[in-house]
Formats: C-alpha cells, structure tokens, sequence
C-alpha cells in the first residue's frame, strides 16, 4: 500500500515539473532573414531562410523570380533565382511569404543594363565599284534606344554613303533589338581610298551610350585611269561593268581594235584632233541594266567623237538624270541615248554646244524638251531627234492628268508660255526636226515676217535652191512666205495631238516633199483625241500637190517621178 501511494505521489510530482517546463519556453516566431533582395542586369541566385513555427507558402509577383522550395513546415531555406533582364531601367518584385495569416514580404530589386548601341563589325571595307544591284552592304546592330544615322568624314557629312533613318520596334521597358540596317553607297571613281565615320546617336539626348557607337567605313580606291589607250581599253571595261551592259565580250588581252562596236583614230582620218592616234573615237553601249547616270569614267574618252548608249531594262519605268559625266568631252559631235530612262538634262550640258552635231533623245521619259536644247547654246546642232518620249500609252488626252510622273513629251501650243515649239522652228540650221509619237498637241504656229527676227525669202536665197523657187519671192497672191527652217530636209511630227490648219510656210516649203508628209508630218494619233476632247488631225491637208507644183513647176517632174518609181 505504502508503494503504491509512493508512485501516485512521484507521477504527480513529474506532470507537474513538465508542465512547469513548458510553461517557460517561448513560441517560435515566423520570420525572415532578409527583406530585400538587389541584383544587376545579369541575375544572381540568392537564399532566404524562413523561420516559422507552421506551415508557409511564397508566391512571387513577377514570373522572372523563381522560388524553391515555394512552401514548408517549419523553418527552411529557400532559393531564389533571379533571370537575367536585357531592359535598360531598373524592375521591381515583391516574394510573399505567408503563414497563419502572418505575412512577411521580401522586396526584389534588379537593376538593368545601361543604354546600348552594339554594332555586330564595327569596321567595314566596300569595293570601288559593283553593279548598281550589289552596291550596298548590311550591319548588324543591337540596340534598346531609338537611334539616327549620320555619315561624315573629316570635312563633314558625306553623300556617297546613304541610308533610311531606321524606326526600331522596341518592345516595354526597352527591351534590346536586332535589326539590320542597310546602307547603299555610290562608285568610287577616283585613285585614291575614302573613308567615313558612320555614328549612330540615340535620338533621346538623355540616353547617354556607356560608348560611342561608331561604324569605321573604308571604300577602295578606283583603279588608276592614265591619259593613253590604255587608259581608254581600262575605261571601257569599267563602263561596260558599271552599265551592266549585254554586249560583245572585250577582251583586254585582245587589241582594241577588234572590239565590237567600238572605232579608234587612225592614221589620215579627217579631222583627228593632235595625239588621238589609236584612241577611242565612237564606241556604243547597248542592252544595259542600270538605274544611273553615266559612269564617271566617260571623261577619260577625251577624243570621243561619236556616241551611242541605248536599251536600258524596264527604262519607260526609270526617271534618269543624266549627270556631267560626258558634259567635258571636246570633240563630241553625235550622241545617241535611246531608251535610257532620262528625264532630264544637267546645266552643263551646254559645254557640249561648241562642237555637237547630231543629238538623239528618242525612247527616253522626258515631259517635254529641255529648255536647254536651243540654237544659242548648240550653234553647231544640224539634227535633234526625240521620237516616242511616251512613258505610258494613252490615246485621249484628258486622262494625263491621272500620271504622276506624266505621260511623257508633252506640251499645248496653244497654252504654252516658253514657246517650245516655236523656238524650235526658228532654229534656221537645223536640218532635221523628229518628234513623231510625242503628246505634243495645239496648232503648228504660224509666223509673220518682221515678228521675231522672221523674215521672207530674198532673191540671195534662191541661189541656194534654184530658180524654180521664184515662188517664194513673188507670190502671186501677195502674201510673202515666212523663211522658216530653210535647210530643214526633215520635219517629222505625226503620231502627235495637233490640230488645226497648216500655215502657208508649211504648206509652201521648198522641201515639204523631202520631208514625206504623207507619213510623216500629215498623220495623227489614230483616234486620238486632245484635252478638250476634240478629235485629233489637221483640217486642210491637201489630197493632190497640184497647188504645189504650180508654185514650184520643176519640182513636178523630180517628186512625181520619184513617187511613180517608189
């Protein structure tokens, strides 16, 4: 009995110091051991240790914070990834750390990469020259700012390199970009190297680079052109190159005398200027692909007399300035470009006036003749050709305006205030005049002697013509014919819009039968119609020459023959 109340006494006596003992510990607190966490640009794996008495569970803000393990019992330690991050600004998160209701937050800093322009090669050499397609070069550039382009060198911007101000899609938060930016540049006609810096500046001036971003461009020097025939063999080929043009092989190793379409000065031609022996006197250029005006290399060609450039690709879509590349070339009497694309001509081209002989346009997209092509600036100008300047084909003249870039050669005497045509047929040593399958529309003007330094056919010119032409001078109606083109052996207009009545001087020419109007002068626009929708074609072209002869007697049996034979 004594036993057992001393074991009912010792049991009571331990629940008692147990209860005594936990009574005296402290509950453990949920806690952190840290509340912030800051990273740079690269990312970083960082620890978090959790205290906690139950259980917890974290939960990021943001899917670039990775968490593990994202809940427990009791105290852990957790990891924290932290991505890398290619924005330029600095981004936040919040880690929520919750248990029992207690919440505990760590705040995640991570600051971004500076701003940045990185160009892939910063150092680009190009060649001298290419074919116009090939004549660009492409960089690589990563970047998370809005940029610009400038191109220079020493003495300031340069235009032989060009590019589009480039418009970069960033995305939020500035997010870098790769993108290509294409830069096209011009031949290098000279025997030296050049260079340019290409800079690429953020448009936002409070977007200092951590460096400058700079693009080192050298272009190749042009081979040397010396002043002999072997500089003309050296000119050729890199014209023939530069035109693309599809033509006879020329072989470099092969005397240039075989070369096709090409004449050299040889001993006894008349008229060869000093030291032109073996050069280079007439050469032709055909089926080219080219968007350009001439090669530069044209002005080595010093003694060239006669030239010949003709059938570009695609040229009725091409708007070509022709450039002073053959402007300074003093012994230039023929020129031929045909089917080129021009639209216009440079001012110097005049330089050309003192010696040029024969002048042919034809097949080009000019909007009408050159102001500058007149008797004061090429004295020497026998023939001016410009047949089918039609960049589209139209047969009623109301609808031009509906081309932006115009419909081609284009002008109404009637509303025309620079007298184009006017001034061309007042051009008295011109020989032939061809603007046939031109939008030329109005009247053929009329003169009247003593108006515009006109004046009617004296009795010194009929030792010219013969005296079969006494018409000319004593008109029997009493109205003297205006001496208008009197060498003029060719006056095409058909296939144009003209209108009207044909002028007495027309109608009179000593050489009207030379010029076949029947083709070539009386014909219009087959249904064409003009801009205020008239048809087309002139009212009194005469059906038999009966009127003709009488004027002119002994030009009966010269045409009337010619015509039964033909």
């Amino acid at each position: 009995m004594k036993n057992i109340v001393k074991i009912a006494l010792g049991l009571i006596a331990c629940v008692t110091l147990f209860t005594a003992c936990k009574d005296d510990e402290s509950p453990v607190p949920f806690q952190l051991d840290k509340t912030e966490l800051t990273v740079g640009a690269e990312g970083a794996e960082e620890t978090i240790a959790v205290t906690s008495p139950d259980e917890w569970i974290a939960v990021a803000s943001e899917p670039w914070v990775m968490i593990s393990p994202a809940n427990g019992i009791g105290s852990a330690t957790c990891n924290v990834v932290i991505d890398s991050t290619l924005i330029n600004g600095v981004r936040t998160a919040d880690i929520k750390f919750t248990s029992k209701g207690q919440v505990q937050v760590v705040k995640v800093n991570q600051t971004g990469f500076g701003h940045v322009i990185a160009i892939e090669q910063p150092d680009v050499e190009i060649a001298a020259s290419a074919k116009y397609s090939e004549r660009f070069f492409e960089t690589t550039v990563v970047t998370n700012v809005q940029f610009s382009v400038s191109c220079e060198d020493a003495n300031g911007p340069v235009d032989w390199v060009t590019t589009k101000q480039p418009t970069i899609d960033l995305e939020y938060g500035a997010r870098p970009r790769t993108v290509k930016i294409r830069f096209d540049w011009k031949l290098n006609v000279k025997s030296e190297e050049r260079k340019a810096t290409i800079k690429f500046t953020p448009v936002n001036p409070d977007e200092q680079l951590e460096e400058p971003a700079v693009l080192n461009l050298t272009q190749k020097a042009a081979p040397l052109i010396e002043d002999n025939r072997a500089g003309d063999s050296l000119a050729l080929l890199i014209i023939q190159e530069r035109f693309n043009a599809m033509m006879g092989t020329w072989d470099s190793g092969e005397n240039m005398r075989n070369w096709e379409s090409l004449i050299l000065w040889e001993r006894g031609d008349k008229g060869m200027p000093e030291g032109a022996e073996g050069r280079v006197r007439s050469v032709s250029f055909q089926f080219l692909d080219t968007n350009e005006g001439f090669p530069a290399e044209f002005a080595h060609l010093k003694y060239l007399e006669s030239l010949a450039v003709q059938s570009n690709t695609n040229n009725v879509l091409k708007s070509i300035k022709l450039g002073s590349e053959i402007c300074n070339l003093k012994y230039l009497k023929n020129l031929r470009i045909f089917a080129y694309g021009l639209v216009s001509l440079p001012d110097d081209f005049v330089k050309l006036g003192a010696t040029l002989e024969h002048l042919d346009l034809s097949a080009n997209n000019f909007n009408t003749i050159p102001e500058i092509i007149c008797k004061e600036n090429f004295p020497k100008l026998k023939d001016l050709i410009m047949i089918a300047n039609r960049r589209w084909m139209i047969t009623d003249l109301r609808e031009k305006g509906n081309y932006e870039e115009g419909i081609g050669l284009y002008f109404n005497t009637k509303e025309d205030s620079k007298n184009i045509l006017r001034r061309l047929l007042l051009w008295d040593s011109l020989e032939h005049i061809v603007l046939q399958n031109n939008y030329m529309e109005g009247n053929i003007p009329d003169f009247e002697i003593g108006r515009d330094g006109v004046r009617g056919y004296t009795q010194e010119d009929l030792v010219a013509y013969g005296d079969t032409l006494s018409y000319l001078v004593n008109d029997p109606e009493g109205q003297q014919i205006p001496r208008i083109l009197p060498n003029l052996k060719r006056l095409s207009i058909n296939l144009n819009f003209f209108s009207g009545e044909l002028p007495k001087w027309v109608l009179y020419h000593p050489h009207l039968k030379d010029w076949f109007p029947e083709i070539l002068f009386y014909p219009q626009e087959e249904r064409g119609v003009n801009s205020d929708g008239n048809i087309v074609g002139f009212s009194n072209v005469p059906r038999v020459y009966d009127y003709y002869y009488k004027a002119y007697p002994k030009y009966r049996a010269k045409y009337e023959m010619k015509e039964n034979y033909e």
